[in-house]
């Protein structure tokens, strides 16, 4: 009876390290379930905080073992030494992109719905996890990034106003270049672009280059923008009278006195009820960005209920207690409605992508 009370006795440490672990563990999980709506990073942090937590768990767990003092030495010695590997081959690992997610979530570098570039990866964010990145590519498919490779390359991110659209075009030293100038600055403002400007990049052998910058207001309408650019470029010098032939084509045979320029055909579109290629191209990334400006909105409400509750301690009962009162109502209703609306879009996503 003595043997079995000192065997219960000696496991009972070991138990109750593993019983609060799992409590912590548990507890990690419901609270970032609970305030999932309002923290955009919650993925991120409740994965670091379950890591940490199991990491400090077992090594508790092996000192309250009821083992002698060298063999615990020789496991925690064990542990430390796959510990230290893990970390020395964390570029290549699980444990690698698990560090690079906590980096790139503490320096904010990009949020759901944002334009990225990485690489010759170009698309919107629509979630960010502990292990990796989705994005949404300009050809509506989706790709997954692991968080290493975005922390070793760069990340050039997309204003989201007042973007900078450009392209280049090549012609020939014959045509002036304050015609070609203005021709440019006019295909801009047409293309929806303000305060145009052109640059010329390169003095060929046979054609100059010009590149034709202008500020997009939205950049909802990037890639859209950006290929109206080009297609007003060419109907401005057209109508222009400005050739856009290479050396060799305008080389090869007498044109006397041709234009080489394409008949303009007129084609009548509906624009009403239609919707952009971004809008089609990237549904999934814009629904993710749109519960990020919710999330942001959330915040805003909680900074007013502060500053009302501040200003409610100075207050004695009156007429401005009970105005104050109402407005902070007003908020926590409207609070509770963003959190739902979140809550039911996020549900909706997970079904529509089972």
């Amino acid at each position: 009876m003595e043997q079995l009370s000192s065997i219960f006795e000696s496991l009972l440490k070991p138990t109750a390290v593993l019983f609060v672990l799992i409590v912590l563990l548990v507890l990690n999980a419901w609270v970032f379930k609970k305030v999932k709506s309002t923290n955009a990073n919650g993925n991120i942090a409740k994965g670091a905080i379950s890591f940490f937590l199991s990491l400090v768990g077992i090594l508790v767990f092996i000192l309250v073992l009821p083992i002698e003092k060298p063999l615990k030495g020789q496991i925690i010695a064990f542990f430390g030494i796959i510990i230290s590997a893990g970390i020395a081959l964390s570029s290549t690992t699980v444990l690698g992109n698990l560090i690079a997610g906590i980096m790139n979530n503490s320096m904010n570098r990009f949020r759901n719905g944002d334009l990225i570039k990485i690489d010759d990866f170009h698309g919107r964010v629509i979630r960010k996890s502990i292990f990796h990145t989705e994005i949404q590519l300009e050809d509506s498919n989706f790709i997954t990034i692991p968080n290493l490779y975005i922390s070793n390359n760069p990340v050039k991110l997309i204003r989201k106003a007042n973007t900078v659209i450009s392209t280049s075009v090549s012609l020939g030293y014959d045509v002036p270049r304050g015609t070609i100038e203005k021709a440019l600055k006019d295909a801009a403002n047409e293309a929806g672009l303000s305060d145009p400007y052109v640059y010329v990049t390169d003095l060929g052998d046979y054609s100059v280059v010009y590149k034709i910058h202008g500020f997009l207001a939205d950049s909802s309408k990037y890639f859209t923008t950006r290929s109206l650019l080009n297609v007003k470029v060419m109907d401005v010098l057209h109508e222009a009278k400005v050739e856009i032939v290479s050396p060799t084509f305008m080389n090869q045979r007498r044109v006397d006195e041709k234009f080489f320029i394409p008949k303009k055909i007129v084609v009548e579109k509906n624009t009403a009820d239609e919707k952009s290629p971004e809008d089609l191209i990237f549904d999934e990334a814009i629904k993710s960005g749109k519960i990020e400006i919710k999330k942001d909105y959330l915040k805003e409400i909680d900074e007013k209920q502060e500053a009302l509750k501040a200003k409610l301690k100075d207050l004695d009962d009156g007429e401005e207690v009970e105005k104050i009162k109402t407005a902070m109502k007003r908020n926590d209703e409207m609070k509770k409605r963003i959190e739902k609306n979140i809550s039911e879009q996020i549900e909706k996503d997970k079904d529509s992508s089972k």
